[in-house]
């Protein structure tokens, strides 16, 4: 951030940093401001204020006369808006300045105009709306060295609110402007000039943003003097627009410029919550100065389009999934959405109304697991604080917002007048908060349901079923699956929680090294059962190395001939049963557990011989250590913020309660349901597992009555193709074979396809396939800064090991920095192996993250293409706390 101009603000002038008023600065200066505090590089400057221009008129009296000339012109009439506009400069321009209008602009800009060169820019009061941008309708005058030529340049700036172009646009738009500010402002000396849109607008729905530069000042590009240099950045790399190259090679800013700007774009668009034009410049020294940002006029919100989203999903679902998956999601997350507005009391003619969102809350595309984000946020926009409770649910999964759909119905356009509207309330407040008080006492519930099912489908009674016991068991999951109410509010209470508890901290503590304080309070909860089988293997591997030749022929041998020695010899009894009680209790949890064509290490042990490998050249603190270690520290910072919390009071006027027991009980709140939340995906996992093994139980039935040609075949049909099967009502069985075979092979073809990317707009009804739009990976180079969201804090150095799937773990080794797609619970093993941890997807709740915090390692997720950006044995530094991630050597 350049210093700041520090004049005092009159009535006329303002430093840059102090303008805030559209009415009386101008749009482009409230930008150009509100950039400056959030620490971009833009030049000092200060703002002449509507006022002053006010002044200028009415104390030459020229309102009246304007008015005569702009009377009666319209945009059919071209030439009469020209001979109104040339009469209106005129006037103005032999107008003169009011003495105090002088004087003020002459104190003012001087400090500037001792510095060098200066530029003044028009700022009108009513362009760079989110409808109109009267971008290069009105002046910006370049190289203005001395007093004299800057209040000539403040004036044809003025002047400029009438030009003929100015008029027939606002004409021809409908809109008028409201007033005129104007920005003198210091002016760079640019090696290189250009803009940046934040959305491509030849291909919108590309995710792609479009960069046009030339050598020197930006006037040339904005007059057609040069051709641009164009290029396009994508959340994988960048390419140059060849078609768009000079004939002459000149030199072109470098990757690290293309970084800046990249990061530029999407903090702006996330700051404006709309894609942006932003005009930047690079100096000679190589500083990227940010001169003006103004929404893209051209990108409006269209409730018709739909934005699919995989964040968190795909750490659920990480690869293309099968049809019997996809029958289970799409009924169970519409049953998980409607059963939990049910419960907390929304009126079924809200819910009702809902029903084709719900409906379509989840999709395909590239056979891969997608949120369909629009009916997401249109479902939870008709609850009360539904725009708070869209925002959370973005922390909550990692997703971005999405434009409001007006044929949704929103809480307060609701229209069942006033009464009813306060009753409802009253009932949504009274059933949820019944609910999330009972919400332990419901996951026990949700425990129990789940256990006995397990018990009752156990893998070792499958044999001796009946073909009706079978259909039995299969109904019963799903019951389960669409009851899933107790776990739903265990989500929404960590949802809700987290997200007042970051609004909160966030308003109590500005400086940086507290604004991550939510995440630290939740490092170290040892009742998280997601860290349970971590602790688990830790102490198995302590019992194995008790025996020196297991030891050794772990080091040696393959781990399937491993698990025949521990499985039939007698001097491995002991470690055989704590095995197996190991696979019992845990062996369900594993990567992709929820996938069903996932096998587990239930399934195949020997797989979890070559993690245990990994755990028995292990040295230093134990699972259980790190957490209590962890828990100590968590503990003395919560101490610490309610000490500080203690002497503020939630109301001036009150003096009870103090925001310390506020904080108190958030910070209860959101961990513990942080802990039931984990507790209901444990038994999800579970029954997951369970079914699976159902699934290929009723496959081995299928094939041997001819239905179909392989076990795994099952996963290929519906849920509920199956169970018409099994019910005796399915119309045509000799069909099965050969669906399910198209069916693979359509899924293998899928396999072999490059995933979409994480956000994706469509039309209705449109599916995403690939265009054949080639990317290009950016090589990984010293210096380069990505920014994420950090969930855990901390900041450390170290070795990155790229890991796209958990059986690589055998890569990691202790103090690595893990990056990588995404995790699930199965990659908790491995997450206490790393020291720091960078992922593409995620959110601050996501199960990576929440074990991260776990085992207190800095943690960013939400880096784009972090798998490509980094290769293995990179130098790289992980800034939990501000969300950076730094390549710092080859």
């Amino acid at each position: 951030m350049e210093s700041v101009i520090t004049s005092a603000t009159s009535p006329f002038v303002t430093p840059l940093n102090d303008v805030a008023d559209h009415r009386l600065h101008g749009a482009k200066a409230v930008r150009l401001a509100s950039m400056l505090r959030l620490n971009f590089q833009v030049p000092a400057a200060v703002v002449i204020t509507n006022d002053c221009f006010q002044a200028m008129l009415a104390e030459n009296g020229l309102n009246e006369f304007i008015d005569t000339q702009r009377h009666g012109i319209s945009a059919d009439d071209p030439k009469s808006t020209a001979r109104a506009a040339i009469e209106i400069q005129a006037s103005f321009m032999n107008a003169e300045f009011p003495v105090r209008v002088r004087e003020a602009i002459i104190l003012a800009t001087s400090p500037l105009l001792e510095l060098g060169t200066v530029v003044v820019r028009s700022s009108a009061c009513g362009e760079d709306s989110g409808t109109s941008a009267f971008a290069g309708q009105l002046d910006s005058i370049l190289d203005v060295r001395t007093v004299e030529e800057m209040l000539d340049a403040v004036k044809r700036c003025w002047a400029s609110y009438w030009s003929h172009r100015s008029l027939a646009y606002q004409l021809a738009r409908n809109v008028n402007l409201e007033g005129m500010g104007v920005i003198v402002q210091r002016q760079v000396d640019a090696r290189f000039a250009g803009v940046l849109f934040t959305q491509n607008l030849h291909l919108r729905r590309s995710g792609e943003m479009l960069v046009e530069y030339c050598q020197g000042m930006g006037d040339a590009l904005v007059s057609g003097d040069v051709s641009p240099i164009r290029l396009s950045i994508s959340k994988s790399g960048w390419r140059f627009d060849m078609a768009a190259m000079p004939e002459e090679p000149a030199a072109t800013i470098d990757d690290a410029h293309i970084g800046q700007l990249a990061e530029v774009g999407r903090a702006l668009e996330k700051h404006f919550q709309h894609p942006q034009d932003i005009e930047w410049v690079v100096d000679w020294d190589g500083k990227v100065h940010l001169v003006q940002s103004r929404p893209i006029t051209t990108i409006e919100a269209r409730p018709t389009t739909t934005v699919w989203s995989n964040a968190n999903v795909n750490e659920n679902f990480p690869a293309p999934i099968t049809p019997l998956l996809y029958s289970i999601a799409s009924t169970g997350y519409y049953h998980y959405f409607r059963n939990l507005g049910i419960a907390f009391g929304i009126s079924m003619e809200r819910i009702d109304f809902m029903e084709y969102p719900l409906r379509n809350i989840v999709g395909t595309h590239g056979g891969r697991l997608y949120y369909n984000l629009t009916n997401i946020h249109a479902v939870l926009r008709a609850a009360p604080c539904g725009e708070f409770l869209a925002s959370a649910f973005n922390q909550f999964v990692g997703a971005d917002a999405t434009a409001t759909d007006v044929t949704m119905p929103q809480w307060r356009s609701w229209r069942k007048g006033r009464v009813s509207e306060f009753f409802q309330m009253v009932r949504i407040v009274r059933c949820g908060w019944g609910r999330l008080r009972s919400m332990e006492k419901r996951i026990a519930v949700f425990e129990q349901t789940v256990d006995a099912f397990a018990a009752d489908s156990h893998p070792d009674t499958f044999a001796l079923r009946s073909w009706d016991e079978l259909l039995g068991l299969w109904r019963r999951f799903m019951q389960i699956r669409c009851q899933w109410t107790d776990a739903a509010m265990a989500d929404a209470a960590s949802m809700i929680s987290y997200g007042l508890s970051q609004r909160w901290f966030a308003g109590e503590f500005t400086d940086e090294v507290d604004q991550a304080v939510a995440n630290r309070l939740l490092t170290g909860l040892c009742n998280i059962v997601s860290g349970l089988p971590t602790e688990h293997l830790w102490n198995l591997s302590r019992k194995i190395r008790q025996h020196d030749s297991l030891v050794q022929n772990l080091n040696v041998l393959p781990a399937d001939e491993v698990w025949i020695q521990i499985e039939t010899e007698e001097r491995f009894q002991e470690v055989r049963s704590e095995i197996h009680d190991f696979l019992e209790q845990w062996g369900f949890r594993c990567s992709g557990e929820l996938m069903l064509t996932t096998p587990s290490y239930q399934e195949q042990p020997a797989l979890l011989l070559d993690l245990l490998r990994t755990y028995i050249r292990l040295e230093g603190e134990s699972p259980q250590e790190l957490l209590l270690r962890h828990q100590q520290v968590r503990e003395q910072e919560t101490e610490r913020i309610l000490q500080v919390l203690k002497s503020r009071r939630w109301k001036w006027y009150l003096p009870w309660p103090r925001k310390d027991f506020i904080a108190k009980r958030l910070i209860q709140w959101t961990q513990s349901s942080v802990a039931c939340r984990e507790r209901a995906r444990l038994k999800q996992a579970l029954l997951y597992s369970r079914i699976r093994r159902l699934a290929l139980t009723v496959g081995q039935a299928f094939v041997n009555k001819g239905f179909l040609n392989r076990v795994d075949d099952i996963f290929f049909l519906t849920y509920e193709e199956i169970q018409s099967v099994l019910a005796g009502s399915y119309l045509l069985t000799q069909d099965l074979i050969h669906i399910a075979m198209l069916r693979r092979t359509s899924h293998e073809q899928l396999n072999d396809e490059d995933a979409p990317p994480g956000w994706i707009e469509l039309e209705p009804g449109e599916s995403w396939s690939c265009r054949g739009q080639q990317e290009y990976d950016v090589e990984s180079a010293p210096g380069r800064l990505f920014r994420g969201t950090g969930v855990c804090g901390g900041s450390i150095v170290g070795k990155a090991v790229v890991l796209t799937d958990s059986s690589q773990f055998d890569q990691v080794t202790s103090g690595d920095i893990l990056v990588t797609r995404q995790t699930d619970p199965g990659w908790g093993p491995i997450l206490f192996l790393v020291r720091g941890l960078v992922m593409e997807r995620g959110g601050m709740l996501s199960h990576g993250a929440i074990l991260a915090r776990e085992y207190g390692i800095p943690s960013v997720v939400d880096v784009a293409n972090a798998t490509r950006l980094v290769v293995t044995g990179n130098r790289i530094r992980v800034d939990g706390d501000r969300g950076i991630v730094e390549i710092l050597d080859e």
